[in-house]
């Protein structure tokens, strides 16, 4: 039936469309008329959709490139960037990497500061990356100077900060200045501008400085083996739930080596108000397909 008909309305618009005495009559220009302004909206739309769908697929890959996919941490760490340690040195490691869809996995820590200058002050939280940092995101988003190697024998003072940061505290690379830690007394450590980022996501460019995970190790009274915890990078997004699943399942329901719980976080547990916002702008395309 469906079939039947389509053949007829295809008959009839043929007809009125390609017959000579259809576009010499009246509704010749009216039939014109109407194609353009079905083929314009066709256009508008797929456009908007287009345009829609990239700006949320390029949020959450700048929200990913900052905090990854899924993290490991210790069970005890609340909302703050002030965290309890976890052992780098865990077990279930090997397991992790054999799940098909895991990308790479890399250690971090954070510590808040205040960065000073001669003339300037401003809060900043130092985030620490191992030798094993995956560096893509921020080569892509790299406006000036360079990136700095990490290695495990030495401890460089290179760090990378925001553009954002370097407008305001009049920062250019191979510039010095003092970062500030308060734990129960202030202490200082200074720190060398190696290269200038920017995003354009001004609520990660106003917070986040790269350092080397050394310095707050030291910071924080810690050996070389305990991290803030793991970040781990996927393939692809849609396996999101269920990779953090199998995390979880390996990581998340044991105890670590030095008797601490592990908590299983991923990126849309972590952002939730960022990524219920991205959903809003799922609603939208829904009505533009409709």
């Amino acid at each position: 039936m469906r079939k039947s008909s389509f053949k007829t309305g295809l008959f009839i618009a043929t007809r009125l469309t390609f017959n000579k005495d259809a576009r010499s009559s009246f509704s010749g220009p009216i039939i014109r008329i109407s194609i353009v302004g079905i083929a314009l909206s066709l256009a508008v739309m797929i456009i908007a959709v287009a345009t829609v769908t990239g700006f949320k697929n390029e949020i959450r890959r700048k929200i990913i490139g900052f905090g990854s996919h899924i993290q490991i941490i210790n069970y005890d760490a609340n909302s703050s960037f002030e965290t309890e340690p976890i052992s780098k040195n865990q077990s279930f490691l090997p397991l992790l990497r054999s799940i098909p869809g895991i990308r790479h996995i890399q250690v971090f820590a954070t510590k808040p500061g205040i960065i000073k200058t001669r003339t300037d002050i401003q809060g900043a939280i130092a985030k620490g990356i191992g030798s094993d940092f995956d560096w893509s995101f921020f080569a892509e988003n790299l406006v000036e100077g360079s990136l700095f190697k990490v290695n495990d024998s030495t401890r460089t003072n290179d760090v990378l900060i925001s553009k954002y940061f370097s407008d305001l505290l009049k920062l250019k690379p191979g510039d010095r200045f003092a970062m500030y830690f308060i734990d129960e007394q202030p202490r200082g450590r200074s720190f060398r501008v190696s290269g200038i980022y920017r995003t354009s996501l001004m609520e990660f460019d106003k917070q986040f400085i790269l350092v080397d995970i050394g310095h707050l190790q030291n910071l924080n009274s810690w050996d070389s083996t305990q991290v803030s915890g793991f970040e781990i990078l996927i393939n692809n997004y849609n396996s999101l739930n269920f990779i953090s699943s199998e995390v979880f399942n390996i990581a998340g329901v044991q105890f670590s080596e030095d008797g601490s719980k592990l908590r299983v976080i991923n990126i849309r547990e972590r952002y939730p108000q960022i990524f219920d916002w991205l959903g809003l702008i799922d609603k939208n395309v829904w009505v533009l397909h409709k």
